[in-house]
């Protein structure tokens, strides 16, 4: 268990959004419809997925006190893997990616390198942006909508005005399902200090943002003519507006549903387009299952 205390330290089940947009920029690029993913893609998402899992690392480390009292992520708060072991392995993430990312263009280096600074800046303070209100949806809709997105849409093409184009709908649909996250997290982060967007703006104001933002990518989907973001945007909507319709007392309830439908919408899309990354999802899950059962008799992750 100790190893799988290690491999999960990387939160593989939240790695999936990463592996979304990066795929998703990679179909839009042209990137082939194929079973198996070439040599080159697949160093790509391997460097993408090293340098994001060390992102997280930080994120946990500097998150102890916040997740312990949300009761969540649990193994750095209950000591399973040490702090000191922790920097270690996201160290050893960084340079292993940044060693494999020097055989690739600059561009996408650079792209790789921004993804990994905002994640600190993210985490570490005296940055700390997660606990800032608005600059954490920003850098979550620009980190996984723009610079995830685009390191897949430049594996196959090269980076021009048409990359953030059509990554604008994504931004837009990333923010929103990030605003209606921080919702059911109100209560710990303001008791920890933790200023986001949703204790910023309480729960009600915070689900009308989700909603605006949401339809943003509905319309922007429309007009850079994405249809995968139209249908996922389409359907993502009504729950949205049942997020921010309802009565207070169920408005954490819903917001986090809206979440939980939402957000697979698109891992289904590209499941479709790339059957392999369907397996992948499901090892994930599966895998998931049993060591969060076995480790902390938890049913995680829910269906």
């Amino acid at each position: 268990m100790r190893l799988l205390d290690h491999i999960f330290l990387l939160r593989p089940t939240v790695l999936g959004p990463v592996w979304v947009f990066l795929l998703l920029g990679y179909y839009r690029a042209g990137g082939e419809m194929i079973f198996i993913p070439s040599s080159s893609f697949l160093l790509i998402f391997l460097i993408y997925t090293m340098i994001m899992g060390a992102v997280y690392i930080l994120n946990q480390i500097t998150d102890i006190e916040t997740d312990r009292i949300n009761e969540k992520l649990f193994i750095l708060p209950r000591k399973l893997v040490s702090v000191r072991s922790a920097y270690i392995q996201a160290t050893l993430l960084i340079v292993l990616a940044l060693l494999l990312s020097f055989r690739f263009p600059v561009t996408l280096i650079v792209f790789l390198s921004a993804s990994f600074l905002l994640g600190l800046l993210y985490s570490v303070r005296p940055f700390k942006l997660k606990g800032r209100p608005f600059l954490d949806l920003l850098s979550n809709a620009f980190g996984y909508g723009f610079l995830a997105f685009s390191t897949g849409f430049i594996s196959a093409e090269v980076f021009s005005l048409r990359t953030f184009f059509y990554s604008i709908p994504y931004i837009f649909a990333v923010g929103g399902v990030f605003v209606n996250t921080t919702i059911p997290d109100i209560k710990g982060d303001r008791e920890s200090g933790e200023i986001t967007t949703g204790v910023l703006l309480g729960a009600r104001k915070a689900t009308l943002l989700a909603l605006f933002l949401m339809c943003s990518s509905f319309i922007s989907s429309i007009i850079v003519g994405d249809i995968i973001c139209l249908i996922c945007a389409g359907v993502s909507l009504p729950l949205f507006l049942w997020a921010y319709s309802v009565d207070d007392g169920k408005r954490e309830r819903t917001a986090l549903i809206s979440v939980r439908i939402s957000a697979p919408i698109l891992a289904i899309a590209v499941s479709i387009i790339y059957p392999w990354f369907l397996l992948l999802l499901l090892s994930v899950f599966l895998v998931s299952r049993f060591y969060y059962k076995r480790r902390f008799n938890i049913i995680y992750p829910s269906i």
